[in-house]
């Protein structure tokens, strides 16, 4: 995968799990200098976007206007862990065997209804290097 922020397409992304399929948009964030900025200094998203910090198992909120929900994930995108409103100046690390992160805007794991154990379907966890 390529470094920087690669924009996907709105509803590009789903999550599948016990309360059915559920599609958002995703932003992958490859490089490290994306991975460290995340959602920092961007204003709080109106719609449901994640940002997918990929090869990154952890992740920080400082400088961030807003609260967080981070979904740490394995090398195939199942959720290992959830974190809910995660507020500024905080740090946050994924369980063993985390490979990826998924940040949203706080409230929208809920929303999303996405749980331990789910899987998270886009085209980044089919490709072959997905480790």
């Amino acid at each position: 995968m390529k470094a920087g922020v690669i924009m996907c397409h709105p509803a590009d992304a789903s999550v599948v799990g016990r309360s059915g399929e559920r599609r958002f948009a995703l932003e992958v964030a490859a490089g490290f200098w994306a991975r460290f900025r995340g959602l920092m200094l961007r204003a709080s998203p109106q719609e449901t976007v994640g940002l997918l910090l990929w090869r990154c198992a952890s992740v920080h909120t400082g400088f961030m206007r807003y609260a967080l929900d981070v979904a740490y994930l394995d090398q195939t995108g199942r959720v290992l862990h959830c974190v809910s409103g995660l507020e500024p100046w905080r740090v946050s690390f994924g369980p063993r065997g985390t490979l990826h992160t998924l940040e949203f805007k706080a409230g929208d794991i809920e929303s999303l209804g996405i749980g331990v154990g789910d899987q998270i379907a886009h085209v980044v966890f089919e490709a072959r290097d997905a480790r």
